[in-house]
């Protein structure tokens, strides 16, 4: 539900006139309240007006404006509504220039159905009102506490549960989600040489990579020591090898500086996906983690990088 009990509110903007009426006939029979919208420079003044609870923007060449708006609404909703790009599915370059620019938006096939547009909707407008009613817990002191005190990511705890919320999700309402397992390789013998403290900026420089490469609906957390995982709701296994490539790719350019020399952050990864994984969100977790072991192996046997380089 919405604010005040009401459906969920979402503003589409969508310059084709029939794509329009069609997204906006497929929200309302899934119960959203749509408003919509053919116009991009009018979509900031309605959004204050409004106070929509998510928004879908239509990307498309050659202007991209859907990407101005989304960074102007992350930066006066600090983050709060869910922002959703619709792309044609066969156009490649505006799939991977809001893979590039589009500031970590998720994406949905323009010919998108309407239950495929719903589950998106749902899962990320879920997730983010479990955050702020956790949120709102650790403020007034009546909830454990979110955060890892190093990193400032989500913690184990408190990811565990957000997988507990996308597993009743899916299984309620269809759909899929992966989960990522990530590790810093090569920690245990850098912290050993150069000391706790460097080997804790370390994983800040980590956390703040791996925050920068996500969409805004996922959920980054960090598991102990060295390892870290990323919830991605809506997210089907056809679509994990590009999350990771995007991810490998990002810790490739990466640099971090320790007594003048430069050090390559080398990330081991591992993924499972529901409902092709199915268990209990430990479980679950456990397998995640699982599998980057099984990647990590594999690396040694072919020679890849497991450790860090200076």
């Amino acid at each position: 539900m919405g604010k005040a009990g009401q459906p969920p509110t979402v503003l589409v903007v969508e310059p084709r006139a029939e794509d329009l009426e069609r997204t906006r006939t497929l929200l309302g029979e899934a119960g959203f309240r749509v408003v919509p919208l053919t116009r991009f420079d009018a979509a900031m003044p309605l959004f204050e007006v409004i106070r929509p609870d998510a928004v879908l923007l239509a990307a498309q060449a050659p202007d991209y404006a859907a990407v101005q708006v989304a960074r102007r609404l992350r930066q006066v909703s600090r983050g709060t509504v869910p922002v959703l790009y619709l792309v044609e599915p066969h156009d490649l370059e505006a799939y991977r220039y809001c893979l590039d620019k589009g500031q970590c938006v998720d994406l949905v096939p323009r010919t998108a159905s309407g239950a495929e547009l719903a589950l998106k909707l749902h899962a990320q407008l879920k997730l983010k009102a479990a955050v702020m009613r956790a949120a709102a817990g650790e403020e007034s002191g009546t909830a454990l506490a979110l955060h890892d005190p190093v990193t400032g990511l989500y913690n184990k705890p408190f990811l565990l549960a957000l997988i507990g919320l996308e597993v009743r999700r899916a299984e309620r309402y269809g759909g899929t989600f992966s989960l990522v397992a990530a590790e810093v390789g090569g920690w245990s013998a850098f912290r050993k040489e150069y000391g706790r403290g460097m080997a804790e900026r370390l994983l800040v420089y980590s956390a703040v990579v791996l925050g920068q490469t996500v969409r805004e609906a996922d959920a980054v957390a960090r598991m102990g020591d060295n390892q870290f995982a990323l919830l991605l709701p809506g997210t089907p296994a056809e679509s994990v090898p590009e999350v990771l490539a995007r991810v490998s790719a990002r810790f490739e350019t990466a640099r971090f500086q320790v007594e003048g020399k430069v050090v390559r952050t080398a990330l081991e990864l591992g993924a499972v996906s529901f409902p092709d994984a199915v268990g209990t969100p430990a479980q679950l977790l456990g397998a995640a983690l699982q599998e980057l072991r099984r990647t990590r192996e594999f690396r040694r046997m072919v020679g890849g990088p497991t450790r860090l380089s200076v």
